[in-house]
């Protein structure tokens, strides 16, 4: 597997295990709104999932479609995360700061990689 799908697949494994660690202490404290969290939990582990499943692309179409879900999880996810931050209600705010980092690498990376599958033969 090359470097990249192995990294990408690392990383936002990374991320949702990070994001699952805070939110379940999150939830525990009770002060963010369960809708929220749950909606940034199934945003934020649906894109390892979608990357999952990339690895198994029977084609390029395939790929492109997966990746997209992929990127559209992660720009959700940043979304939930942004209004979470915003509200001040979370208790570790290094936390949140560093999964609103991450979900915008995450992002980042999955552009560049559906505009690259869009564009390329």
């Amino acid at each position: 597997m090359p470097t990249q799908r192995r990294d990408l697949l690392e990383r936002s494994a990374a991320f949702a295990t990070r994001l699952l660690r805070c939110f379940v202490a999150e939830r525990k404290r009770g002060l963010i709104p369960q809708t929220l969290l749950q909606q940034a939990l199934r945003a934020g582990t649906a894109i390892g999932a979608h990357n999952a499943e990339a690895q198994s692309a029977t084609t390029r179409r395939h790929l492109l479609a997966l990746r997209s879900g992929a990127l559209r999880e992660a720009r959700e996810a940043q979304y939930w995360l942004n209004l979470i931050e915003q509200s001040g209600l979370c208790a570790d705010p290094a936390e949140i700061g560093w999964l609103l980092a991450e979900s915008g690498e995450l992002v980042a990376i999955l552009s560049t990689s559906v505009k690259r599958l869009r564009t390329s033969p």
